[in-house]
């Protein structure tokens, strides 16, 4: 992934996970006051500028990208920002910890959820939001190998937070469909927000699937993408 290199344009360009964050945004809770919260992965603040407007004890936003960073403590200054590996999550512990659109990157999802679990104070709660199978079908039913990494299912993520020693409180799913001028535009906008797999489809497969598409264009593209949010604790039979 390049989000690094794309963070100079990122919160211009990440419409979906604008959506994705507003709908996450739901479950923060009303009074925060008595709460010590963490954000992972808060890149340029899409989702931390909804956790600013919570009066937690103590918060803190992070991301390993040093140019994320630097984008989302220029338009929320005056809250702590971090530099942190989400994936190694080190020193921090917070009754809440949030992620949005990250989990989905996880190459071992039940370690990373493990480290994230072992973040939380006593009565602590873990709260994510990510990508799951259904998202880009569009692409995906023409070609298997779109995209380059394999999204996984509802179901198939339940079992991931089970394995991780995490009791679900409550889970929800939803669709949304995007419009783009076309298959070649929806993909460019996904380039530019730095979501590009190291193992891409080679150029000249990926030139078929957009030319299948195109030609079944109707003035507009629809995009699928499919979400999951989760709210959950530490298994009683880790305590």
């Amino acid at each position: 992934m390049k989000f690094d290199q794309k963070a100079f344009q990122y919160h211009e360009k990440a419409s979906i996970q604008k959506k994705v964050a507003d709908w996450f945004s739901q479950w923060i809770d009303k009074d925060c006051s008595r709460l010590a919260g963490l954000e992972l992965g808060a890149g340029t603040g899409l989702f931390t500028r909804y956790l600013a407007l919570r009066s937690f004890r103590e918060f803190c936003a992070t991301d390993i990208s040093h140019s994320m960073l630097h984008e989302g403590k220029a338009r929320l200054p005056n809250i702590c920002w971090e530099i942190q590996d989400a994936w190694r999550l080190e020193a921090r512990k917070a009754d809440r910890v949030y992620a949005c659109s990250l989990l989905q990157w996880a190459n071992d999802p039940i370690r990373v959820l493990s480290v994230w679990r072992d973040a939380l104070l006593e009565n602590g709660r873990l709260l994510v939001c990510f990508f799951i199978e259904g998202s880009l079908e569009e692409f995906t039913r023409l070609d298997s190998r779109f995209p380059a990494f394999p999204w996984k299912g509802e179901k198939e993520w339940v079992e991931i937070f089970r394995a991780a020693n995490l009791d679900i409180i409550r889970s929800e799913t939803r669709t949304d469909i995007m419009i783009y001028e076309s298959p070649r535009a929806a993909l460019r906008q996904i380039h530019d927000i730095g979501a590009i797999s190291e193992n891409r489809m080679k150029p000249s497969v990926l030139k078929r699937l957009l030319e299948d598409l195109e030609k079944r264009e109707k003035g507009y593209f629809e995009l699928s993408w499919r979400t999951m949010r989760v709210e959950c604790q530490q298994s009683n039979q880790c305590l």
